[in-house]
């Protein structure tokens, strides 16, 4: 039997969160939300800012994908570079979270906490809220599509079951065309499977 390797396995949070930190008289409020893409991340973020429109900023970070598909952001929204936008991203790297969108709100106090006190304040309300969110295995997927003749469907169907792959779309035609969202993983040994199984009757499409 073949190995399994686990380099599409990511970590994401199961549910939004909320927490609250106080400093000096500035409220830090941390607002971690689940994301699977970039206009996701931007609709959060445009989201938050509506709901804290009277806060001094809108600090955030998000990161979406895995591997070659990963993709980050982090701004300081108005603080001093690098005090808030790299400590809230710091925070969900160092626990291997993905599909996360994580924005603090500052409430200025009156105090200036100087560049440390800010990046141990970002640090800190993020990485106390990440602690308390319940986390998830996830996988990443590629999706393969391919087409074979009517008698192949049954063996198909049963090689998609016995991977645990997400059959997406089967379009019928002159032949079958399959849309298929597999592990990343094992994306070539079922293709291998594939072929092997229908004699190299199967034409791969995209």
């Amino acid at each position: 039997m073949n190995k399994i390797n686990n380099n599409d396995v990511f970590l994401q949070i199961k549910e939004p969160l909320r927490g609250e930190l106080k400093i000096r008289g500035s409220r830090f409020i941390a607002v971690i939300k689940k994301v699977t893409n970039e206009d996701e991340a931007a609709s959060g973020i445009a989201d938050i800012a509506r709901e804290f429109h009277d806060a001094t900023h809108h600090c955030y970070a998000w990161r979406v994908g895995h591997g070659k598909n990963l993709k980050y952001r982090y701004s300081d929204n108005g603080e001093p570079n690098n005090t808030a936008g790299l400590p809230i991203f710091k925070a969900i790297e160092n626990r291997n979270l993905s599909n996360i969108l994580v924005v603090v709100v500052r409430y200025f106090g009156g105090i200036k906490l100087g560049t440390g006190g800010l990046i141990r304040a970002y640090s800190k309300v993020t990485n106390d809220v990440l602690k308390e969110c319940e986390i998830e295995k996830n996988f990443q997927f590629e999706t393969v599509m391919f087409r074979t003749s009517f008698e192949f469907v049954s063996l198909v169907h049963n090689i998609i079951a016995t991977f645990k792959a997400n059959l997406k779309d089967s379009a019928f035609g002159e032949q079958v065309v399959f849309t298929v969202d597999i592990r990343q993983s094992r994306h070539k040994e079922f293709i291998t499977k594939l072929k092997d199984a229908t004699n190299g009757q199967v034409e791969i499409v995209g």
